[in-house]
């Protein structure tokens, strides 16, 4: 099973910090600034090649060091998986990934997915929450649509450039025809893997409105939205919108303004639920999550989700617990020492619970 262990070493207000894990859920209680977000923060690094708090890796050393190491060990797909990290003052981040004892990329090893504050927020905010959501369980399983992604994103950014700098229309189709014959292709990839996303998640938002009566979630529905008018080819599109596009100076048309709108009988979610519904709804998008990834192939994945009793009232928080602690996948949350959720967590017995 997933992580066993996880080792910091300057890292934030971390001197010398090493954490043993439950291969199920693990609680990770504090005061506040005792260092609980930093400590996903650091797995999440490990995994994912950056802080989710900071573009600056060298603001995470500890004020009295001058460089900091981050370490885990864990039991993926039954072979022994370790990744390091460091970062010195006057260097950058450099990684260390084995899957026994052989290097690999992280992506090889496990899938993890980490729910912030800012992800509870993922229906009713920005279409980039969403969107990344989306492309990071689609690059997980189908490794070749980031090599599309990439290449969409690099003739992209030709485009745009030639946008700011109002170049000649002739000069820019040249780019638009490049473009959009990559977008075609990459908003293949993205609809036919949102089906697959889409039929797991209603199923099992289905099956949850039955079993948990949870009326909020009846007629649950995500709808795909590929980045431009559904009549008309990326093309012609692009063409139609070319003085407009030339006027803000970037590309407004194509699969990087895909998005996926979810629906409760027939009106968006965002309008006719409450906060603590729509919450509780995107914490059980994470945990299905799970299925989706393995209904590909058979992986390890692994939620982190930090400060989860600021997020939800007693009533949700309670429901939500239950839903985690039946979680397949190892979990690590995060919590205030001395608040509801302790509580509630002393409740399941398959929690480990770790003090800082």
């Amino acid at each position: 099973m997933p992580i066993n262990r996880v080792y910091l070493e300057n890292f934030r207000l971390f001197k010398k910090k090493d954490l043993i894990l439950s291969e199920d859920k693990n609680f990770i209680q504090g005061l506040n600034g005792s260092g609980k977000t930093s400590v996903l923060e650091s797995i999440d690094m490990l995994v994912n090649s950056k802080s989710f708090r900071t573009i600056k890796s060298k603001e995470c050393i500890n004020h009295k060091a001058d460089s900091f190491q981050i370490s885990l060990k864990g039991s993926f797909m039954n072979q022994e998986a370790r990744m390091q990290c460091s970062n010195n003052t006057n260097g950058r981040l450099s990684f260390s990934r084995k899957l026994n004892n052989k290097s690999t990329k992280s992506n090889a090893i496990l899938f993890l997915q980490t729910v912030l504050a800012k992800n509870l927020r993922m229906i009713e905010g920005e279409p980039d929450l969403r969107r990344e959501h989306l492309n990071n369980l689609m690059f997980h399983v189908k490794p070749s649509s980031y090599k599309k992604y990439t290449a969409y994103n690099k003739a992209l950014k030709q485009r745009n450039r030639c946008l700011k700098q109002k170049l000649d229309k002739s000069e820019i189709l040249i780019w638009t025809e490049q473009l959009a014959a990559l977008g075609v292709s990459l908003s293949k990839e993205q609809y036919e893997f949102f089906n697959r996303y889409k039929d797991t998640l209603i199923k099992s938002l289905k099956r949850s409105s039955a079993e948990q009566k949870l009326n909020f979630l009846e007629e649950a529905e995500v709808k795909f939205v590929k980045g431009w008018e559904r009549s008309k080819s990326l093309l012609n599109a692009m063409q139609e919108t070319v003085d407009k596009d030339l006027a803000i100076g970037y590309t407004s048309q194509g699969p990087h303004r895909m998005d996926c709108i979810y629906y409760i009988k027939g009106k968006k979610a965002s309008s006719i639920l409450s906060r603590g519904q729509l919450k509780l709804l995107i914490l059980l998008i994470f945990l299905i999550n799970h299925d989706l990834i393995n209904s590909f192939a058979e992986s390890d994945t692994v939620l982190l989700i930090d400060d989860l009793g600021s997020e939800l009232d007693l009533e949700n928080l309670e429901f939500a617990l239950s839903e985690i602690s039946k979680a397949p996948n190892q979990v690590i949350l995060t919590g205030i020492k001395g608040e509801e959720l302790e509580k509630i967590v002393s409740n399941f017995s398959n929690f480990k619970r770790i003090n800082l």
